[in-house]
């Protein structure tokens, strides 16, 4: 199982799939497509925008009931003509070497080599599987995101392929995000002559730069970070205008959405007379909370990993990923489902091909008992 999954494994890293490569991506999609055909799925494909690659999912029914959910994304960070600089290769420990060899190339895979498990197996005790493969995770998913959201809307178990943790651990959780951009407008004066006539888009850019700071809240696991301030053209002119790009980070979504309100209520009164204050929400993915049925999911895997020989534990990250769209609506949601493996967007991303026969048989397990677990027990 190792070799087959190394080679396949190969074959996806020597596709360059940055994510504003769309014909890249797709060319990942043919392979992932061809390989669900072969396993007996239904397979539909959708282009939502041509700047992006297409949505690709596999649907296959099973002998049971329930509806289990299984993604993750064809992109990497990483551009055209990497997979050729530096091609898929395994060192002597183990580990395998490449562009997106971890992130999410090994989970991709991961998920394909458990369906093609459960398919061999002649049982498949779920209702449906669904096997969901998007082309824009590491942008934020402005057309995976809605559409994985579509099709996972109702679902009984959702399974992230993103890879675990470096140390095996799965996620339980995740930290919501909010990408905001403040534009300040003023009024240009010339900073010599008259000074007073002018209102300062800096300065008011400034007070904003302590007021969001100071909003970060350990206790309540939240972030605010001003990432880029920009203010002004000439040093002889009072600046007109001013721009901060903001992001916060929080473990709940009450949490989330009060830090927005708190920020748009400042907003509405600026600290310099005359400034304006214009509050764009970029981008909001909502956390993955860990409710009761992604608790007991939890649970289950760490019990099954246990049969399987090893014990990973449930992380809790303020990293985001595609889990915390599924995870919005209501479906219980695991991530960190594939092998393992780290140094995910640089030069030294790894995976470990030893944990690749667990990780697989956890998933695959996953996929069969999850169902009815949640069932009887919600």
């Amino acid at each position: 199982m190792q070799d087959d999954y190394a080679r396949d494994l190969a074959a996806l890293v020597a596709i360059d799939s940055g994510s504003d490569d769309p014909d890249g991506v797709n060319r990942v999609a043919d392979w992932i497509e061809a390989r669900l055909r072969e396993l007996g799925f239904a397979v539909s494909r959708s282009s939502v925008d041509p700047a992006y690659g297409d949505v690709l999912v596999g649907r296959r029914r099973g002998a049971g009931s329930g509806t289990v959910v299984l993604f993750g994304h064809m992109d990497t960070v990483f551009e055209r003509g990497d997979a050729a600089r530096r091609p898929f290769s395994v060192d002597a420990d183990g580990l395998a070497h490449g562009p997106g060899v971890c992130d999410d190339k090994a989970g991709v895979v991961a998920g394909l080599h458990a369906a093609a498990h459960l398919v061999a197996s002649g049982e498949e005790r779920y209702g449906e599987l669904v096997l969901v493969f998007t082309p824009d995770e590491e942008i934020g998913s402005p057309v995976g995101g809605p559409a994985l959201q579509e099709i996972a809307r109702g679902a009984d178990v959702a399974l992230c392929l993103e890879c675990a943790r470096e140390n095996g651990d799965l996620v339980l959780a995740r930290k919501g995000a909010v990408d905001l951009v403040l534009e300040v407008e003023g009024l240009a004066a010339h900073s010599g002559i008259e000074p007073e006539r002018g209102v300062h888009a800096g300065l008011e850019a400034a007070h904003l730069t302590v007021f969001l700071q100071a909003l970060a809240d350990p206790a309540a696991r939240l972030t605010v970070n001003v990432g880029m301030l920009r203010a002004g053209e000439r040093t002889n002119v009072v600046p007109d205008r001013a721009v901060l790009h903001v992001e916060a980070r929080a473990a709940e979504a009450a949490v989330l959405n009060g830090v927005i309100e708190r920020i748009r209520t400042r907003c509405a009164e600026p600290a310099v007379p005359g400034a304006r204050i214009a509050v764009r929400e970029v981008d909001h993915c909502p956390p993955m909370e860990a409710g009761a049925g992604a608790v007991q999911l939890g649970d289950l895997a760490l019990a099954v990993a246990g049969e399987l020989g090893f014990a990973p534990a449930l992380a809790r990250t303020g990293g985001v990923s595609d889990a915390n769209r599924v995870a919005a609506l209501g479906v219980p949601t695991l991530d960190g489902l594939g092998p393992v493996g780290g140094g995910d967007h640089s030069p030294v991303e790894w995976l470990d091909l030893a944990s690749v026969p667990q990780r697989v048989a956890l998933l695959a397990t996953l996929v069969e008992e999850a169902p009815a677990l949640l069932r009887r027990d919600g």
